[in-house]
């Protein structure tokens, strides 16, 4: 990497860039390498979610958060303000965005683009769409998440480029199924944070249903949060404490891999997100709450490895955990593995942004 006063045609100006972006990061400095500069933040408005890419690979910037967190600015701005190619969060909050977006409208030569989710999770018709649209108004053009925002986003500015960077996490050789013989599995899985929209409590709840009429089965839950106490408390009150392994927070391919080599399928009671990438590329189809706001990777429902069940209801999420369970044999599954490889690798995702920094064609799966 290019020290910050060394000219760069390249430039990644984020909030943050978490420990789940390495891969990216690798393989897009790979393409790159000195022509590239990252400037990022220490942690997001939220700030539970931190940077957590090798600190060798980008410089720190400072962010002062405003009007009770609802707004952010970063300082650095004056290392990419004439940067000849430039991404941008695509993120009302981020009045340094704004600001950069105006200013290099008016420099020539120098192309801004701005990179997210295409609207809000609440939708095109939430208060705050049209400010996202106003942002990719201002740019040179955007990169989206997911493959369906990117007709979204053509649909809306249809004479403004559009790149897809699909929200990956792995490369491509961590994505293979763990070789466990279906019938060797025994476990529901869920990855993710202990949080009131997430409903784990609802997981619990359907997991003691089905556990009652199929008593080899298990619930591993993988994660950390708010709610783990309650959790806790649940399992004891439903007496199920002897089927439930809290795993805790695991971030390594390899750890999580060896979770996903016994479960029978993964579990989504609130909105299903990234996740699901993760689940796919395993090969371990995600049991998933049908009337959720789910993140636009619900798109991955097309690989044939989601089942969908009715939100809130227990019993619902019960059924479609013993249907699960009486699918095993099947598992590791290697199409939707394939499936989600083709369109959701480290290697992907970098290679979307690379091909925008260099204002090139991309190739897009069918």
């Amino acid at each position: 990497m290019k020290s910050e006063t060394s000219p760069s045609q390249y430039a990644l100006f984020l909030a943050v860039l978490p420990k789940y972006r390495q891969a990216c990061i690798d393989s897009l400095i790979g393409s790159l390498g000195d022509d590239l500069k990252i400037l990022v933040s220490e942690s997001h408005l939220d700030e539970t979610v931190k940077t957590g890419i090798s600190p060798e690979l980008y410089r720190r910037v400072p962010m002062a958060r405003l009007l009770r967190k609802k707004f952010f600015i970063q300082g650095g701005v004056q290392n990419v303000v004439g940067t000849p190619n430039l991404v941008l969060d695509l993120n009302p909050r981020s009045l340094s965005s704004w600001w950069l977006l105006v200013v290099r409208k008016v420099l020539r030569g120098k192309r801004t683009l701005v990179w997210g989710h295409i609207h809000p999770q609440a939708g095109s018709d939430a208060k705050t769409a049209p400010l996202r649209l106003a942002m990719r108004r201002l740019a040179d053009g955007t990169i989206s998440y997911t493959y369906r925002d990117r007709a979204k986003a053509l649909a809306d500015l249809p004479t403004e480029p559009v790149w897809v960077a699909p929200n990956s996490l792995y490369p491509l050789d961590l994505m293979v199924p763990p070789a466990t013989p279906g019938l060797q599995r025994n476990s529901v899985l869920y990855v993710g944070r202990f949080e009131p929209a997430k409903k784990v409590d609802l997981l619990v709840r359907g997991f003691a249903i089905a556990a009652a009429s199929l008593p080899e089965l298990r619930l591993t839950l993988v994660g950390g949060g708010s709610e783990q106490a309650k959790l806790k408390d649940l399992v004891n009150q439903l007496g199920v404490e002897e089927k439930v392994n809290f795993a805790g927070w695991i971030d390594e391919p390899e750890a999580l891999k060896s979770h996903y080599s016994t479960a029978i399928a993964t579990t989504s009671t609130g909105f299903a997100g990234l996740g699901l990438t993760q689940s796919l590329g395993f090969g371990v189809p995600m049991i998933v709450a049908r009337d959720e706001n789910h993140s636009p990777e619900i798109e991955l429902a097309d690989s044939g490895g989601v089942t969908w069940f009715e939100s809130d209801s227990a019993e619902a999420l019960a059924e479609s955990i013993r249907e699960a369970w009486h699918k095993r044999e099947q598992l590791p599954n290697a199409s939707i593995s394939e499936f989600t490889k083709k369109r959701y690798s480290a290697e992907a995702m970098a290679d979307g942004l690379r091909t925008a920094l260099q204002g090139l064609p991309q190739s897009l799966p069918d």
